[in-house]
């Protein structure tokens, strides 16, 4: 099936009895199926939200990982999403927990799916409005001009997907006024 971490389930989550794999009536896919009771356990990419946080001298915030997967590398902040939060929530929840950062004016940058995990990247660039500080998940924060990023040590596809895309669209794009500058 995939990494994803229910894809081992072994146990139906109704009623408790053993799954097996079966090709449901009226699907093309085989499926954990509960023979008990019927249940299909679907499973389904993971939501992941994240911010490309920009200062208005135009640098961008990437943090160091200080969990696996890919400890040490780094890579933009981000998260999976909590049931009952927006994508931009959740987006600017994780930049305040990885960054200790408050952003503001989120704007779509893409999304990106990384299917071996089963994740689905959702990324906007923000406009960073505070310092950054050092989160639980995070050795260190730096800010990046468009030309020092550390390509060769992002975490992630995605991260570099993401940073390309920012990239080519910040030409495109209205940049934000200088509401905060770090100091002040």
């Amino acid at each position: 099936m995939s990494n994803h971490p229910h894809a081992f389930s072994r146990h139906c989550m109704h009623c408790g009895q053993r799954l097996t794999t079966a090709i449901p009536e009226g699907d093309t896919k085989r499926r954990l199926v509960c023979l008990d009771c019927g249940f299909i356990h679907y499973i389904n990419p993971r939501p992941v939200a994240g911010t490309v946080p920009v200062r208005a001298d135009g640098s961008v915030l990437l943090v160091r990982r200080a969990i696996e997967p890919r400890i040490g590398t780094w890579v933009f902040p981000g998260g999976f999403m909590d049931v009952g939060e927006t994508a931009e929530e959740a987006a600017a929840r994780e930049t305040r927990e990885e960054a200790h950062l408050e952003v503001e004016d989120l704007r779509l940058l893409g999304v990106y799916t990384r299917t071996g995990p089963g994740v689905v990247v959702i990324v906007y660039e923000a406009r960073a409005i505070s310092e950054a500080e050092v989160g639980d998940e995070t050795s260190e924060v730096r800010w990046f001009s468009p030309g020092e990023i550390p390509w060769d040590e992002l975490a992630f596809d995605t991260t570099e997907w993401a940073l390309k895309d920012w990239l080519k669209a910040r030409d495109d794009r209205p940049q934000w006024s200088a509401s905060f500058e770090p100091g002040t």
